[in-house]
């Protein structure tokens, strides 16, 4: 399994990350934070999978732009999948014909601009030859982490959250697990901030991976608020025992 944060800058590719995309192998697509940014037009293209975790703007701000480049009145169009409260929040405040045209509504007798399809929690769906598990967790709006599967390795994508429980029973449980992506949005100071839009600081996300009880994954780190990255990169690489990388978007990660 390949992954990739995909990067949200334009010009020099840096090391901060203003929105959040990850590409899964060559297809698949976990929130569209940048994917609607990406050179080329034929990477955006190959995209044929995307998968949300929830309606905010770092996780969802290029979808609109995104189908609008991929549209194929003659091909086949993606596929979309997302949780009922997530949907709402695409039709009701992005896909609403003020932000931007309803889609669906435009598309109803010609050809679609996408597919939707609905996510439940901890209901395993194969996407792209890839087993996506859903799992809630604790943040401001109903947002979803995944634990994704392809029969080999499995990794945990754990971002958009305030401490939780569920997601981290299952990865303890899980034969094929290799790799943690976990959040650490706010610096240690400001753990009164990461409270209140339910995050976690860098202490915070420590204490969330003793619920892991296992040494055998690796730990990646993302969703660093820019303005704090070099003192969270700080206080990350002082944090513990555990072998801890920082996520470098556009860098691939491969397991086996």
């Amino acid at each position: 399994m390949r992954l990739q944060l995909l990067g949200s800058t334009v010009g020099l590719p840096t090391p901060e990350q203003f929105a959040m995309s990850y590409l899964i192998n060559d297809s698949l697509v976990i929130d569209a934070g940048s994917l609607g940014w990406q050179a080329s037009l034929a990477f955006q293209k190959q995209v044929r999978h995307l998968v949300l975790s929830h309606g905010h703007l770092d996780h969802v701000a290029s979808l609109p732009i995104w189908l609008d480049n991929v549209f194929d009145p003659q091909g086949t169009a993606p596929q979309i999948y997302a949780s009922r409260d997530t949907w709402h929040i695409i039709d009701t405040h992005i896909l609403n014909d003020a932000v931007w045209p309803n889609l669906q509504r435009v598309a109803s007798t010609e050809a679609a601009f996408y597919q939707p399809h609905v996510l439940m929690a901890e209901r395993p769906q194969m996407i792209d030859g890839i087993t996506v598990t859903p799992v809630e967790l604790e943040h401001i709006i109903p947002t979803l982490g995944f634990l994704i599967d392809d029969g080999e390795v499995a990794v945990a994508l754990i971002s958009d959250t305030a401490p939780t429980s569920r997601i981290w029973e299952l990865c303890r449980e899980h034969p094929r697990l290799r790799a943690v992506f976990l959040e650490a949005s706010f610096p240690n100071d400001m753990e009164w901030l990461a409270e209140k839009t339910m995050h976690l600081t860098p202490a915070m996300a420590l204490r969330e991976l003793e619920k892991l009880g296992r040494d055998d994954v690796a730990v990646y780190f993302v969703h660093l608020k820019p303005q704090f990255q070099a003192t969270i990169l700080a206080e990350l690489a002082t944090g513990g025992p555990r072998p801890m990388q920082v996520v470098e978007p556009g860098r691939e990660y491969s397991f086996h």
